[in-house]
C-alpha cells in the first residue's frame, strides 16, 4: 500500500467511513462577489439591522435631524468627560448644533484623545448581508475617534448601504485610498481558551446612527 493510501485509510479509519463508502455530497459553490440579487432599500435596511444587531451592534434611525437626537440620547446615557469627533461636515454639523457637549477635534494632543470615552465619525459605507460598516480615512479624519474611545458613533448616510462586499470592493475610489476598515460590531477577542472578551482593541459598544444621504 502506498503512503497516499495508508493516509487515507488512516483518515476514512478516524472518520469512520468504509473505504467503499460513497463521497459525500460537495456543499454549494460560494457565490462571487457582487452576484447578489438586488434589494429594495427598505429591504436592505432590515438586513443591515438584523446582521448588526447579531453581531452586538445598535442600529439608530436618525434621518428626520441628522443624528442629533439619537446623539443627545446617547451623550445623557453614557455622560462621556469628552467626545473625540473626526472632520467629517455631517459631524461637524453636530459638533455646531451642540455646542455645550465637551467636543474633542481630532486635531488635538494624542493624550487628550486617549482620554476620550466616546468618539463620533461618519462612515463611507456598509455591507447589509454581513452587518458591516467601510470607514475610509483617506477622506475623513477618523482613525482614532473610531478606535480609542470605549464608544463608537458612526453616521450613516443610508445611500451608501450596498448589499454584498463586492458591491462594497467596487464602490472604493481609484487609486485605492491609503487605508480602509471593515467595521464588524464591536471589538472582539478571544484568549486560547476561546474566552471572548469585548473592547480589548476597541470600542465595546458600536452605535450607527442612519443620515440621509
Amino acid at each position: 500500500m502506498s503512503d497516499r493510501a495508508q493516509i487515507l485509510a488512516r483518515v476514512r479509519q478516524q472518520l469512520g467511513r468504509a473505504d467503499d463508502a460513497p463521497l459525500a455530497t460537495p456543499p454549494p459553490p460560494v457565490p462571487q462577489l457582487g452576484r447578489a440579487e438586488p434589494h429594495s432599500e427598505a429591504a436592505l435596511l432590515q438586513q443591515f439591522g438584523e446582521r448588526l444587531q447579531a453581531v452586538g451592534g445598535h442600529l439608530h434611525d436618525g434621518r428626520a435631524d441628522g443624528g442629533r437626537a439619537v446623539l443627545e440620547r446617547l451623550l445623557q446615557q453614557h455622560q462621556p468627560a469628552a467626545v473625540l469627533h473626526s472632520d467629517a461636515p455631517s459631524v461637524l454639523a453636530l459638533v455646531q448644533s451642540l455646542p455645550s457637549t465637551p467636543w474633542l477635534p481630532s486635531t488635538a494632543l494624542r493624550s487628550a484623545q486617549f482620554a476620550a470615552e466616546l468618539g463620533i465619525t461618519s462612515a463611507q459605507g456598509a455591507i447589509a448581508d454581513t452587518g458591516t460598516l467601510v470607514l475610509d480615512f483617506g477622506v475623513e479624519r477618523s482613525r482614532l475617534a473610531s478606535l480609542l474611545p470605549p464608544v463608537h458613533v458612526a453616521l450613516l448616510p443610508v445611500g451608501r448601504l450596498v448589499a454584498d462586499l463586492g458591491k462594497a470592493l467596487r464602490a472604493l475610489p481609484e487609486p485605492l485610498p491609503p487605508a480602509v476598515t471593515f467595521v464588524t460590531g464591536p471589538s472582539r477577542t478571544a484568549d486560547i481558551e476561546l474566552q471572548l472578551v469585548v473592547g480589548v482593541h476597541g470600542p465595546r459598544e458600536l452605535h450607527v446612527v442612519l443620515v440621509s444621504g
